[in-house]
């Protein structure tokens, strides 16, 4: 038996304004996971990212709940 997908959002590391916006809008919700990207260099994030908690394809109706709420709090256009 399998519990509810999960997925990860990365946010840019030179961004800490966005990832507190984010980790706040997202508490309620324990199917997302908000991270700050580590990686330096050419291999840094530059935007932030979703990714499905154990690879494979993210469920679309999770991908829209946190689109929307990425537009919401304005990490996305």
């Amino acid at each position: 038996m399998t519990g509810p997908q999960r997925c990860l959002v990365i946010v840019p590391a030179d961004n800490p304004e966005l990832y507190a916006r984010l980790v706040a809008a997202f508490v309620q919700n324990p199917q997302v996971f908000v991270s700050r990207d580590r990686r330096l260099g050419e291999r840094a994030l530059r935007a932030v990212e979703i990714f499905a908690v154990g690879g494979g394809e993210l469920d679309p109706l999770l991908r829209r709940t946190v689109e929307t709420e990425l537009k919401r709090v304005g990490a996305r256009g």
